[in-house]
């Protein structure tokens, strides 16, 4: 135990010595995966998002790993694109609409009642800005994602748009 103490206590500090800057931000999520997010940028290039998302009548838990690209970078303006990935895992209580066929009235579209666990992986494209003397980050995103239901279905969901806004913890 003493072994793994000692060796936990030199990694913090070391990485403690080689510390970069860093932002963290925690905000909101509306969309069809509405939430609460935080985020952890390092060196405006890379990040990673932890998000405890509302959908379906259930609850998700969402870590996307994100790179990041200045679009507009200037001193009084600091606009980013991102895109990655990752996966989620969680719960759903609700209705999905399935497209079926009837050879007396054609196409119609059915509610199914699904409930259960999900598992899932996603994917992320979206741009930010963060207000230079304010610390306010608003940002658009797309999040498709690709997922298993009650580990019997499998939904794909290519239409996650979101809007955010977030408040920035700078750290030098």
């Amino acid at each position: 135990m003493i072994k793994y103490t000692i060796l936990l206590t030199i990694l913090l500090f070391s990485s403690a010595a080689f510390a970069q800057v860093y932002e963290k931000q925690i905000g909101i999520r509306l969309g069809v995966t509405s939430g609460i997010s935080g985020k952890v940028i390092k060196d405006d290039r890379t990040a990673i998002e932890g998000a405890l998302g509302f959908r379906d009548g259930g609850i998700q838990l969402i870590v996307l790993l994100e790179a990041y690209q200045p679009l507009i970078k200037t001193n009084n303006v600091h606009w980013m694109l991102y895109y990655g990935g990752g996966g989620h895992v969680g719960y759903i209580n609700g209705y999905n609409k399935v497209r079926r066929w009837s050879n007396t009235s054609g196409y119609y579209w059915e509610e199914q009642r699904i409930s259960g666990p999900v598992l899932g992986i996603d994917a992320v494209f979206g741009t930010d800005y963060t207000f230079h003397k304010v610390p306010i980050t608003l940002s658009v995103e797309f999040k498709p994602f690709l997922e298993l239901q009650n580990f019997t279905k499998l939904k794909v969901n290519f239409w996650d748009f979101g809007f955010g806004i977030a408040y920035r913890f700078k750290n030098n």
